[in-house]
């Protein structure tokens, strides 16, 4: 786990046709849904744009099925939107977080915590892997700057959005996977 990469690993799964949409300062829905996958460089609000997108999509799709990954970096980010993800878990069949051990989410029967130590890659990528029989979607973004810039909402990403069902499907395995190896460890 400390060398895995979800960006990484979704560039290369995405290919060479990848649209590249260069430095944004902002994502429009049009651009969210017409464009099946594209990568880009943003601020943190435009990530948060994105994944609001899909974690408000989880949630007018309310199926009781299906399963999330979200990568935080550090559990401490969740805790702006922890009234969000606590009702995701309502309808999901499972919701996996991920970040490094810095905060405490409230327990929930269908949220699991996977904790990640500061030396992981991992523990530097922003991600939300929707993989249901209503929605699949994938983002992923990893932090150029870090934790140590003044203005967190500053910090710089790369990222990558795709919502082509089979990248997805590789994007929530490879998670899947992350997840029965911290069972393991």
């Amino acid at each position: 786990m400390k060398d895995f990469s979800m960006y990484e690993f979704a560039l290369r799964a995405a290919g060479e046709a990848l649209a590249d949409l260069g430095n944004v300062a902002q994502i429009s829905r049009r651009d969210f849904d017409e464009r099946a996958s594209f990568r880009f460089r943003a601020q943190v609000p435009c990530l948060e744009y994105i994944s609001l997108m899909i974690e408000n999509a989880l949630l007018l799709r309310t199926h009781r099925g299906g399963r999330l990954y979200a990568g935080f970096e550090k559990l401490s980010r969740m805790e702006g939107v922890i009234d969000r993800y606590m009702r995701i878990a309502d309808v999901s069949e499972r919701v996996y977080v991920f970040g490094e051990d810095d905060w405490k989410p409230p327990r929930h029967p269908n949220l699991r915590v996977v904790k990640l130590p500061r030396e992981t890659r991992l523990a530097r990528e922003w991600f939300v892997v929707a993989d249901s029989p209503t929605l699949r979607v994938a983002f992923v973004g990893v932090d150029e700057d870090g934790f140590e810039t003044p203005v967190l909402e500053a910090r710089h990403f790369r990222a990558f959005k795709s919502d082509e069902p089979k990248l997805v499907e590789q994007l929530a395995a490879a998670a899947e996977e992350l997840v029965d190896r911290s069972i393991v460890n």
